[in-house]
């Protein structure tokens, strides 16, 4: 078994005592010795790969000494009839300390869903893209800056997230929309936060129809918006829109005796495969060349009378 020199342990020793950070290769040291020794629980190893990064702190320590701030009401418009029922919120303040304060609101029972469960189920959030600008409104007044660059752009922007895991309901989701400078770097960040393997999409946004003909390059016309959930209880409502009579006319022009519509589809591919059974007709060979789409148990599920 490796073991410790006796000058690698007196610079651990004094280096706990000061409460400063490990340089790497005795982090390192310290680890490997600890997990042969069967002693690695005492170190949070649990992350296979992460973003390294100046001044980069410990969720831990960015949980516990983020200080929250009291919420003062100013006006309330209520969206029911009876104090019970659901009120949004609309905050003005450090977004950090804030979310501290609603963290907090969770913890006791006050910050809920419509349907009474913990926490919020969905969040969107547009943060800064570290362009090192200032921004104005249409009138020329000052709206916002975005000043906040490197290593300090992506710990700024871990700090809040470390709080949206914790204030996510089960069934929650979280969308991040970035631009293709910080893009990747936050989806490291983001799995680290929330777990790669509840990154469920990157959706891409075209912001912009066209560029000047004078570009050099690929124009920049998308943005980018991270969707991750918080665990596998997911909640995803799908939305659905009516299709236009014309697309109906066109796509579906046969309508059954109950005034359903539908459309004929080929229901083979390419590539060999065996007959199916058809219901009443019996085992039928696709066309020579070409396989049924279908499995044999899928159908089963076919009407009988087939």
């Amino acid at each position: 078994m490796k073991q410790l020199s006796d000058e690698k342990i007196e610079k651990i020793v004094e280096l706990l005592k000061k409460g400063v950070s490990f340089p790497e290769d005795y982090r390192i040291s310290l680890i490997k010795y600890l997990e042969q020794t069967k002693h690695s629980l005492l170190f949070d190893t649990k992350k296979e790969y992460e973003l390294v990064y100046a001044d980069k702190e410990r969720e831990e320590d960015i949980l516990a000494e983020t200080m929250a701030v009291p919420l003062q009401k100013v006006k309330t418009f209520r969206n029911g009839k009876s104090e019970d029922e659901w009120t949004n919120m609309l905050i003005f303040g450090d977004n950090l300390q804030v979310l501290k304060t609603l963290l907090q609101m969770k913890q006791e029972g006050k910050l809920k869903n419509a349907d009474g469960t913990p926490g919020v189920r969905l969040i969107y959030i547009d943060p800064p893209f570290a362009t090192r600008q200032e921004f104005k409104g249409s009138q020329d007044q000052k709206a916002y800056q975005d000043k906040i660059a490197g290593a300090r752009f992506l710990e700024f922007l871990r700090k809040r997230l470390v709080f949206l895991w914790e204030l996510l309901s089960e069934d929650g989701s979280i969308y991040v929309h970035l631009d293709w400078k910080k893009g990747h770097y936050v989806k490291t960040i983001m799995d680290e936060v929330f777990g790669e393997n509840n990154f469920q999409n990157e959706l891409i946004w075209q912001k912009i129809k066209s560029v000047k003909a004078q570009t050099i390059g690929y124009g920049n016309v998308t943005d980018y918006i991270l969707f991750y959930k918080k665990s596998d209880n997911l909640l995803f409502n799908q939305i659905r829109i009516p299709h236009k009579e014309d697309y109906l006319n066109q796509m579906y022009r046969f309508v059954d005796e109950n005034g359903r519509r539908y459309r004929l589809h080929d229901f083979t591919q390419s590539g060999a495969g065996p007959a199916r059974r058809f219901g009443n007709k019996g085992y039928i060979e696709p066309p020579a060349g070409k396989h049924w789409i279908w499995s044999q148990e899928k159908m089963v599920l076919l009407p009988k009378s087939w």
